[in-house]
């Protein structure tokens, strides 16, 4: 044996075990994970089941951006203005345009059936905003609100069991 080399703890699956099948071997009490067994049931609480079943449902993500997007337009052009330094048409319209794609977004999260109007209304109000409203949010509402419409807009929803 060379200088410097030990002989492993761990000898390694039995032979008559493909280190390929099923769980890993364990037999060294060093090799169990820190985290529990990863092939173990995990039970979740009531509330995150819960979760987990109405986002399952509905188009969540299309909403979750397509708002973002709606809550960028309004906001990120309007930041600098104050009540004596008035907006003019632009933030009016960026007001205006944003609050509707803040809408289409609420509205696909929670009336998921109205998905793909609501989808089309969002790209359309999005590209409107290019137009009317500082470049449509420094173009991230722009974004955000077309690819959050067209996820929208692209939801199947699920079979009934």
């Amino acid at each position: 044996m060379a200088p410097g080399y030990h002989e492993p703890s761990h000898p390694g699956p039995p032979d008559n075990e493909s280190p390929f099948d099923g769980p890993p071997y364990r037999d060294h009490p060093h090799d169990e994970p820190a985290y529990g067994d990863p092939y173990e049931a995990r039970s979740v609480s009531p509330q995150v089941a819960a979760l987990v079943a109405w986002s399952g449902q509905r188009p969540w993500l299309g909403g979750l951006i397509t708002t973002l997007g709606g809550l960028a337009i309004a906001v990120l052009p309007n930041k600098g203005f104050t009540v004596i330094v008035l907006p003019g048409v632009a933030g009016l319209s960026g007001f205006v345009l944003g609050g509707l794609i803040i809408a289409c977004g609420m509205f696909t999260l929670f009336s998921p059936h109205l998905h793909g109007i609501l989808g089309i209304a969002a790209v359309l109000l999005s590209l409107v905003s290019f137009v009317t409203t500082n470049i449509g949010g420094y173009v991230i509402g722009l974004l955000l609100g077309i690819i959050g419409g067209s996820l929208g807009f692209a939801w199947v929803p699920p079979e009934p069991d």
